[in-house]
């Protein structure tokens, strides 16, 4: 089924946004169902994350993201529709994420005003969201007791639980792309609905929004405890063990994942982290993802999962090969000598190579065309240089829908899982310390015309008000160190401890 968003009248038969409220609700009335109901129009906004900040409340599920090499940015709050599965659901999440687009998505009416001189692919609706890193996270009766170090406050309770899928369509969305922007009103359209009354609600809401933001910068905390998650066995141990394993033939790569938290003398500020990330790395995607219990998932990935989009009955398609890691030099000369390192790197090219072979393996699996491949390069950022290599396929499908199935196929890809995976990802989950939740796995958005982009939430922790976990991971291989291993986590867990001022 070719999922695709209803647009029958043209903004020249429409002079208001009252005139569009009472063509959906005459759609409603004739279909006998609520409309899913978006308007678009031109917007100011010099600062989103601002914006999202001073004007979505705590309640709300909120989202945000920064691609600067597309010059998109996305900033979101409140939800007309939303699909969760929490762990303990064995339902195939990835199966439920396609039901819903499908419901939500397939007779909405997307509007705009007159005055917005954008194509109709540019104001399509949003649905925005996480995966888990597994289909099932941990019980927590599973791993708190292994995982609470003795050293915690008596009354310290390490649980930060998130669904294994979490997508929703946001009450209210401003988009900037290039020099415009945009600011997206969704409303659900009920049959028995009165005009006025959706205008006066949908007016509110913008004139809302169009108030001075006001926004009060919270008072500096600072950190007083970081602890190591620690399980039955301490990191470097797991990483002894798997390596092991590796050379008993078990597996070729696994990445292992420490943890750390992160306890302030006052609650942390999300948006402000998530500034401090995005003004320290430009080059990688900052994301924000909050689903209005107090929790926070954000980070600065360089890595996009699974990209796309649909043009007719083709989808394009890239994803994103990293792996292998150095640390950056403290002059120019010696920044470069340590990037012809990597380069030069038996051990990091065996392992890039397992990542490009993992990514194009499963590609082609879905009946995708591979592109011709681009030299692995360096993709450096601030604290760390990885080897990169960009993946561009292509697949001929009628329904742009099959994206999902992709990104399914893909996650985890062989940078953040291991190869073969099953074993790998068996190994992590067994020996890791705490359940990952959200980290390295596929957040991001897609909508209604068939594109979208899903970053490896890496670089990222959680937030819960005066705590947060932060992760970093380290791909292990048949010749790998375990002290380089360590240290290259360490220079990892640089950004984010930055960012919440403990460093």
């Amino acid at each position: 089924m070719q999922v695709r968003q209803s647009v029958t009248y043209s903004s020249i038969d429409s002079k208001s946004l009252h005139d569009w409220i009472v063509k959906a609700i005459a759609q409603a009335q004739v279909t006998g169902s609520p409309i899913l109901f978006s308007y678009s129009q031109k917007w100011e906004c010099m600062n989103p994350l601002l914006l999202l900040a001073s004007k979505s409340e705590a309640q709300q599920p909120k989202f945000y993201w920064e691609q600067p090499n597309a010059n998109l940015v996305l900033a979101a709050a409140g939800a007309v529709a939303e699909v969760s599965v929490p762990n303990h659901d064995l339902s195939d999440r990835f199966d439920c994420a396609k039901k819903f687009i499908k419901t939500h998505l397939d007779q909405a009416i997307a509007a705009k005003h007159p005055d917005l001189e954008l194509a109709k692919s540019e104001i399509p609706i949003h649905v925005v969201g996480a995966f888990s890193f597994y289909r099932n996270g941990h019980h927590p009766s599973d791993w708190l007791d292994l995982a609470k170090p003795n050293n915690y406050p008596p009354d310290y309770q390490q649980e930060i639980e998130f669904p294994t899928l979490l997508f929703f369509i946001p009450r209210w969305m401003v988009r900037q792309k290039d020099q415009d922007c945009t600011l997206t009103l969704n409303h659900y359209i009920q049959p028995w609905d009165h005009a006025d009354e959706i205008l006066e609600s949908m007016e509110d809401l913008r004139s809302h929004l169009q108030e001075s933001s006001n926004y009060e910068v919270p008072t500096v905390h600072e950190v007083s405890k970081i602890v190591e998650v620690q399980g039955q066995q301490i990191w470097t141990e797991i990483v002894e063990r798997a390596l092991t394993l590796i050379h008993q033939g078990h597996f070729e790569k696994v990445v292992l994942a420490r943890a750390l938290d992160v306890l302030a003398d006052r609650n942390f500020d999300p948006f402000q982290v998530l500034h401090v990330l995005r003004c320290e790395y430009p080059e990688c995607i900052s994301f924000l993802l909050d689903y209005g219990v107090g929790k926070t998932f954000l980070g600065a990935t360089p890595e996009v999962v699974l990209q796309f989009k649909a043009q007719g009955d083709r989808l394009w398609l890239r994803s994103d090969a990293l792996a292998g890691s150095i640390e950056r030099g403290k002059s120019v000369l010696e920044d470069q000598m340590l990037g012809d390192r990597l380069l030069n790197s038996e051990k990091d090219m065996r392992e890039h190579q397992i990542v490009i072979r993992s990514i194009c393996d499963r590609l082609q699996s879905m009946g995708a065309a591979i592109d011709p491949q681009v030299k692995t390069n360096l993709l450096r950022l601030s604290n760390v240089q990885h080897l990169h290599t960009p993946i561009t396929a292509h697949i001929d499908h009628a329904d742009w829908l099959i994206a999902l199935d992709i990104l399914q196929q893909l996650h985890p890809t062989a940078a953040v899982g291991g190869e073969p995976r099953d074993r790998a990802v068996c190994f992590m989950q067994q020996w890791e310390a705490c359940d990952r939740g959200w980290y390295a796995a596929p957040i991001g958005w897609l909508n209604g015309d068939g594109e979208g982009t899903f970053g490896v939430g890496i670089r990222a922790g959680y937030i819960q008000g005066d705590r947060a976990r932060i992760f970093a991971g380290a791909g292990i291989v048949a010749n790998s160190q375990v002290q380089n291993e360590q240290s290259e986590t360490t220079i990892k867990f640089a950004a984010l401890l930055k960012a919440l001022g403990a460093l």
